[in-house]
């Protein structure tokens, strides 16, 4: 499967285990209504996920919150093999009263973003996440079922597992969070003091007429230096960062108003409603009518 399957809304469940031996970089930042665990294998990465820049080395957890901002970089020619798993909070919560009363997704509001994982829960949650990609992304319906030559009871006993996995798996992340608040451990941020600022600060003004220029002066700094070393820190532009901001506000708008899209794209800082359409499809996977078409069914 492809990047783009990871933010399809229609998809409530999706695993994927790649192994990268260059120098990869996301392409984009992105966003999508999905919670996310990230389990790096092997080597190490940078993970940027909203407003801060995360060291992650083999055998850590990476937690991120449905509709955070993140992408990950590489640390130079160093390979990695990472597994990827997202969810709906539909698709957990639809399997059981027991599993929502225990508010599982609540492991993504917690200040532990990036757990490094002791002995004991690295072989547990590693067993649990190879068991699920034996499983594969089972979310298809009877037709697709027959077409794949597999009965509609193995796929909806498959689905079960998954969910029965899934539960196990955050009920593990979980515990080990309580673990670690007793250690008081806190996640590894890369420290830049500079960026770091440049970055909260984007997130107060995103939905301003930000340019690079005016950004610069606000620091006293040049063009060509800031847009250097925020390449440096996130391997991206910082025109791709704000965009990432005004999409993300954008489809909160989408989601719980009647605001016209022409509106909105005016609205979150977009300067036409073109850009804000291309933009938008760039980051969701879907057009802005698409995806409010598919939220006001909710």
């Amino acid at each position: 499967m492809g990047h783009k399957t990871i933010y399809a809304p229609h998809h409530d469940f999706y695993i994927d285990q790649s192994k990268k031996i260059d120098n990869y970089n996301m392409d984009s930042f992105h966003m999508h209504k999905m919670y996310e665990v990230y389990y790096l294998m092997e080597g190490s990465r940078k993970y940027f996920i909203d407003d801060s820049i995360y060291l992650v080395n083999a055998g850590s957890l990476v937690l991120i919150d449905a509709d955070s901002v993140h992408k990950t970089s590489s640390m130079g020619d160093i390979p990695h093999t990472r597994i990827v798993l997202n969810f709906s909070q539909d698709f957990l919560e639809s399997f059981s009263n027991e599993v929502k009363d225990l508010d599982l997704t609540s492991i993504f509001k917690t200040k532990f973003v990036v757990l490094p994982l002791s002995f004991k829960y690295k072989l547990t949650i590693e067993n649990i996440l190879s068991r699920l990609i034996d499983l594969g992304c089972l979310d298809v319906g009877k037709d697709q079922a027959d077409y794949l030559d597999v009965s509609y009871d193995q796929m909806a006993s498959k689905k079960l597992m998954t969910k029965l996995l899934l539960s196990e798996l955050l009920l593990q992340i979980k515990e080990y969070i309580h673990v670690l608040e007793q250690k008081e451990y806190e996640s590894h941020q890369i420290v830049n003091n500079k960026v770091d600022k440049i970055i909260k600060y984007i997130c107060k003004h995103y939905a301003e007429d930000l340019t690079l220029t005016s950004i610069a002066e606000a620091f006293y700094i040049s063009p060509f230096y800031l847009s250097k070393i925020f390449k440096r820190s996130t391997n991206l532009s910082i025109v791709e960062y704000i965009n990432s901001l005004r999409i993300r506000h954008a489809k909160e708008l989408l989601e719980t108003s009647s605001t016209k899209i022409a509106e909105i794209a005016e609205i979150v800082g977009f300067s036409s409603s073109s850009h804000f359409s291309r933009t938008f499809k760039l980051l969701t996977g879907l057009s802005p009518q698409q995806y409010k078409k598919f939220y006001s069914n909710k």
